[in-house]
C-alpha cells in the first residue's frame, strides 16, 4: 500500500516522538491514535460521492493521513487499520493486516503486530480499548476487562464489562490476506446502502471513556454508564470542537446522508449493572407498590400511598425521622412491555429498567435532565456524580433481588 505520507507531520499531529519499536511504544501509539484520530464516517460518505471508480474509493494511507492533517478527518475500519499499519511500518514495526468478523465474515479488518516471538492484536478498526496479546486470557482496560479466546480461525476478543449497547465481541482471523483480497473486501464497504455510508457518526476513545456522535446526539460511555446529550442545529460547529473534524467536511456529509433529529429532547444519564437472573423477575420484584416500598427501604420511608392512573403515588420521608420534614412525592408508572418503571418526582423524571443484551440481564437506572446539558461534555466530575447516585439505586435493587 502507498506509504508516501509525511511521517514527521503525522507524529506531530499525534504529539509523539519517533522511538524504537517495542510493546511500550506500540501501546502509546495505539492509545494516541484512538484519542486523536476519530472513527468517523463523514470522510467516507464524501469520498464515496466524489469518486466514481470503485477501485479508487478506498482512502489509502497517503489520502488518510493527508486528510487528517488538513481537516482532522479519521475514517472507518479498513482505512484506519491501513493507516496505522503504514505508520507502524515506517516506524520499524513488523505488521500484517488480517480480516475478521463483527457481524458477518470479512466485514472487519485488524492489525497483528509482531514484537520478538509474540504477536499482538492492535485493532483500531473496532476499535478495542487496548493492545491484546495473541494468547488466551483477560486484559484489564479503562473500559473493563477484555477476554481473548482461541477460535478455529484465529482469536475472539470479548468486552466483559462496559455499557452493553452495540457489538461487544469480534473474531479476528489469523490467516494471511493477499493485497487483492484485502482490497476486494475494502471496496465492498462502499456498496450502496452500506452501514458506514448511511449516516454520519463519530467516535473518539479517551482515558476511561468513549465519546461518540450518532443520530443527532453525543454519547459519553464509561465503565458502567452512558450519558446522552441531544444536539440542536447547527451541529457541525459543536462536533468540530469535540472531535476535531472540520465543520465543512461534516456539513457536506450531512447534506449527502441526512441529519436526523435526536430521539431524545433532553439529556439522559443511565447506569448499568449486570444481574444473574431473568429481566422479568427483576422487573416483577419492584413493579408493585409493595415491591417499590421494599426497594426504598433503608433510603426512605413510605408514609403515604395511593393509586393513580396506570400506577401509584407515594410520599417518601427520611427513614430516621418520624415527622415528614423533607418528604418527597413520587408518581410511579410501570411499563410491563418494556420491563420499565417510570418515576416522576416534581419535574424530574427517572426510570428503572430490566434489559436483556446478548443473552445477559442488566439492571438499568436512567435520569432525565432538563435541557441538552452540553456542560457534561466538559464536567466529568458532575457526570460522574449523577452516574454514581444511579449506581447506588442499582445496588439497592440488586440487594432486593438477592433476598430470599
Amino acid at each position: 500500500m502507498n506509504q508516501s505520507f509525511p511521517l514527521e507531520e503525522v507524529l506531530e499531529a499525534l504529539d509523539l516522538p519517533a522511538a524504537e519499536p517495542g510493546i511500550g511504544y506500540l501501546r502509546t501509539l495505539f492509545a494516541r491514535f484512538n484519542e486523536r484520530v476519530p472513527f468517523e464516517t463523514a470522510s467516507k460518505i464524501v469520498r464515496n460521492a466524489q469518486i466514481e471508480d470503485p477501485g479508487e474509493k478506498p482512502r489509502l494511507p497517503e489520502v488518510f493521513w493527508t486528510d487528517h492533517i488538513a481537516h482532522g478527518a479519521g475514517g472507518t475500519c479498513f482505512a484506519r487499520v491501513a493507516a496505522l499499519d503504514a505508520l507502524l511500518s515506517r516506524l520499524g514495526f513488523l505488521c500484517r493486516i488480517v480480516l475478521g468478523c463483527v457481524q458477518t465474515d470479512f466485514d472487519h479488518a485488524a492489525l497483528l503486530v509482531r514484537i520478538g516471538s509474540e504477536e499482538w492484536i492492535c485493532d483500531v478498526g473496532f476499535p478495542l480499548p487496548a493492545v491484546l496479546a495473541c494468547r488466551e486470557g483477560e486484559t484489564e482496560t479503562g473500559l473493563g476487562p477484555v477476554r481473548v479466546t482461541r477460535t478455529a480461525r484465529g482469536w475472539r476478543a470479548e468486552m466483559l464489562e462496559g455499557v452493553p449497547e452495540g457489538p461487544r465481541s469480534l473474531e479476528i482471523f489469523e490467516a494471511p490476506v493477499s493485497r487483492d483480497n484485502l482490497s476486494r473486501h475494502w471496496r465492498e464497504t462502499f456498496r450502496p446502502a452500506a452501514r458506514f455510508l448511511s449516516a454520519v457518526s463519530l467516535r473518539l476513545e479517551k482515558a476511561g471513556r468513549t465519546v461518540s456522535f450518532a443520530a443527532g446526539e453525543i454519547r459519553v460511555d464509561d465503565l458502567h454508564s452512558r450519558t446522552r446529550l441531544p444536539l440542536a442545529q447547527p451541529r457541525a460547529p459543536i462536533l468540530e470542537e469535540q472531535f476535531g473534524v472540520d465543520r465543512e467536511l461534516l456539513e457536506r456529509a450531512f447534506a449527502l446522508a441526512g441529519d436526523p433529529e435526536p430521539a431524545i429532547a433532553q439529556a439522559e444519564v443511565g447506569a448499568y449493572l449486570e444481574f444473574d437472573g431473568s429481566p422479568a423477575a427483576a422487573f416483577d420484584a419492584i413493579a408493585s407498590p409493595e415491591g417499590y416500598g421494599r426497594l426504598m427501604a433503608g433510603a426512605a420511608r413510605v408514609t403515604k400511598q395511593e393509586s393513580s392512573s396506570g400506577g401509584w403515588r407515594v410520599r417518601l420521608a427520611p427513614p430516621q425521622l418520624q415527622e415528614e420534614t423533607g418528604a418527597l412525592e413520587e408518581e410511579i408508572t410501570p411499563d410491563p412491555v418494556r420491563l420499565a418503571l417510570r418515576v416522576r418526582r416534581a419535574n424530574q423524571e427517572s426510570s428503572y429498567e430490566a434489559a436483556s443484551r446478548s443473552g445477559r440481564t442488566f439492571l438499568v437506572r436512567r435520569l432525565m435532565l432538563p435541557g441538552p446539558r452540553l456542560d457534561l461534555l466538559r464536567n466529568d466530575s458532575l457526570r460522574g456524580r449523577f452516574a454514581g447516585s444511579l449506581a447506588v439505586d442499582l445496588l439497592a435493587w440488586a440487594r432486593l433481588l438477592g433476598r430470599p
